[in-house]
């Protein structure tokens, strides 16, 4: 059995109903600090928590909407409701609770809807209110009407079937190694049957110890000294004999004493638990719980006593399980947890806001925490294409590449490198930090931008895309501006928006259809990018960015070349048969076509193309904006500044400070 999907609704930053899908066996909470990854953990372990007090309910646990004020309030409610399906070889889990499975349909699979619901109401007698709270069956499908029959108590004996072991982001792994109730070394040891004879035994090796003190003269004396000042301070005859000893030497007290010792400490001494450094406590944390999970394992092949000896299901819920974790043992660490969650009696959530996570599960396992304009957490999945789909893969490793975009407030797309280059050099001299507004620029290519935008949409993260117009280069002008049309209709942004040419009038499917045959007509091109700009689509005219920075900038690329290197161009005026053959030869390669012409380019800008063809096709393009970028003070890339880049930025400001 495994938890398939988690409703929440008024529990702490959840205010409406949320359904989280759970379509993994090991499933991560993702997003920004406080958008709720904790709280749906804490969920978990309101409705399975091992102790009375892991699943008390208080009253700082009702949601408190943003404009309610929290002293006028009078009452409130929560639920929590799991679903749970089963497979064919769940057979005691299904035999435990057949009766109370439900089906949406003839012939779909069953599964059960566990709820807890809760009550806060203000009291006269108590300061915290009157707070109820009740676990139920709910004996109807999803979406079916709620009668006052549709619910049973969930009996308190079926709570040993499903157990969470909850690891906090704050590992103290010295209090899970004591013999208390709850602890994980508890429920480890508890496994354990101690018979009558090892217990007797036990005890007697242990007055043997005491008597072995009582041996030694120097521990007589000791005992002598302070019976006799004892005496001395007092003289009521209630606790009048001192007795040097262990204290309780039963066979539970020496439990509660044992400790996890680590040697070769280097220091000629074992170290205990608290004496480890912050990684290495909670890696030890998490070997607790892998421990007690292997020993219920085997348990599970030596005895039937299902919820005595060992749970139907333990859910798994780690809280930033890469804390204090160096990242190559973080590796190590989500591969023991998948295969902890590959095992049929166990279940792993885990909450991370670090790519570092992002990086190593699966995305469709993925759940995407925001918090929404009225202060309340929104859970988004990972929408992907068809795994058929040629771009499935790229589409995977994009996300893995670049797992910052889930924890950003906007994402900024650009075609490659030198976008990501100039781009970086860019917020400085304007003075906007990316990572302090939580900006992220995602180089990801715009063959694949349409999955993007639809991933970015589906998770509720605005962005903003720059791209090349490549005006003469193959499919380029018309062609781009055809192929972004073409992908926001493909995520949902009305046609007749995006193709209408005049008030009334849309292109016709056959006339967009023609687009990139249109003539080059530089004006009306401008008039489709401004159109784009208002979907937040930007272009790097006329070529790309590279040009774009080469024609602002010419002298200090010009002066970004090694002693004596650069391209030699010969005087166009003495010597201008060579030169135009240069100048041909550079429009070919810069547009790409042995045909090109560069007929809708300035003579300044085909000369040009003699040194992009140097600095762009002849070297690397990301070390030659580095170098001509160094040699730029603000000043001197504000005071040029293409009106792309300043448009961009503009809406990059505005677009972040709206973001929650």
């Amino acid at each position: 059995m495994h938890i398939s999907s988690l409703i929440i609704k008024g529990f702490r930053s959840f205010g409406e109903q949320v359904n989280i899908p759970i379509k993994d066996k090991l499933t991560t909470f993702i997003g920004q600090n406080s958008s709720g990854k904790t709280t749906a953990l804490e969920a978990l372990r309101k409705v399975f928590g091992a102790t009375l007090s892991e699943r008390e309910i208080k009253r700082e646990d009702f949601h408190i909407r943003h404009d309610e004020n929290a002293t006028e309030v009078k009452s409130k409610s929560l639920s929590i409701e799991t679903r749970f399906h089963f497979t064919d070889s769940d057979t005691d889990a299904i035999a435990h609770f057949f009766s109370d499975m439900v089906v949406n349909e003839t012939g779909s699979q069953p599964y059960i809807r566990i709820r807890l619901e809760a009550s806060w109401n203000e009291s006269e007698v108590f300061q915290d209110g009157d707070i109820e709270s009740k676990l139920y069956f709910i004996i109807v499908p999803e979406g079916a009407h709620e009668a006052e029959d549709s619910k049973r108590m969930f009996p308190n004996h079926l709570r040993q079937l499903i157990q969470i072991l909850y690891v906090p982001a704050i590992r103290k792994p010295a209090d899970q190694i004591k013999y208390a109730s709850g602890s994980m070394l508890y429920r480890v040891l508890r496994k354990i049957k101690w018979d009558k004879e090892f217990r007797k035994n036990f005890e007697t090796k242990i007055k043997e110890v005491g008597t072995l003190f009582e041996g030694l003269q120097e521990f007589n004396s000791i005992q002598e000294s302070i019976s006799s000042f004892w005496s001395q301070f007092h003289k009521d005859p209630r606790y009048k004999e001192i007795n040097l000893g262990f204290g309780q030497s039963d066979f539970e007290s020496v439990l509660k004493r044992m400790e996890v010792l680590f040697s070769p400490s280097g220091v000629h001494r074992p170290f205990r638990v608290d004496e480890l450094g912050e990684g290495y406590r909670s890696l030890f944390y998490l070997t607790l719980v892998c421990a007690l999970l292997e020993v219920e394992e085997k348990l599970t092949k030596e005895s039937d006593e299902i919820g005595i000896v060992r749970p139907l299901l333990t859910l798994l819920a780690i809280e930033e399980p890469e804390n204090h974790i160096a990242p190559q043992l973080l590796g190590r660490v989500t591969t023991i947890l998948y295969k902890i969650s590959k095992s049929d009696n166990a279940q792993v959530f885990l909450s991370s806001h670090t790519p570092s996570i992002v990086k190593r599960v699966s995305p469709e396992s993925i759940c995407h925490f925001r918090i929404d304009s009225i202060y309340q957490s929104e859970v988004n999945t990972i929408v992907l294409p068809d795994k058929a789909d040629e771009t499935y893969k790229y589409v995977k490793e994009a996300i893995h590449n670049f797992p910052e975009m889930y924890f950003s407030k906007l994402v900024v797309i650009g075609e490659g490198d030198s976008e990501e280059v100039i781009i970086s050099k860019l917020t400085e001299a304007l003075e906007y930090d990316f990572d302090d507004n939580l900006v992220t620029f995602a180089p990801l290519g715009h063959r694949f931008v349409h999955h993007i935008w639809r991933l970015l949409q589906a998770l509720k993260i605005p962005y903003i895309t720059i791209l090349d117009l490549d005006v003469e280069r193959h499919g380029g002008g018309w062609g781009r501006i055809k192929y972004a049309i073409a992908q926001l209709i493909k995520i949902g942004i009305p046609q007749e928006k995006l193709l209408a040419v005049s008030e009334g009038k849309v292109l016709t499917e056959a006339e967009f259809k023609k687009m990139h045959n249109w003539s080059l007509d530089l004006k009306v091109m401008d008039g489709w990018l401004d159109m784009l700009e208002k979907y937040d689509v930007y272009f790097s005219s006329l070529l790309d960015i590279d040009f774009l920075m080469l024609e602002h900038y010419p002298n200090f690329y010009k002066a970004a070349i090694p002693p004596k290197g650069g391209p030699k161009i010969p005087d166009k005026t003495t010597v201008t048969t060579k030169y135009n053959a240069l100048v041909l030869a550079a429009i070919q390669a810069t547009l790409k076509s042995k045909r090109a012409k560069a007929l809708t380019f300035s003579e300044d800008q085909k000369e040009l193309m003699i040194w992009y063809q140097y600095h762009f096709l002849g070297r690397g393009k990301p070390v030659t904006h580095i170098l001509a970028l160094a040699g730029m003070s603000k000043a001197d890339i504000k005071a040029n500044l293409p009106s792309v880049f300043d448009k961009l930025f503009k809406r990059i400001k505005k677009l972040s400070k709206a973001s929650i």
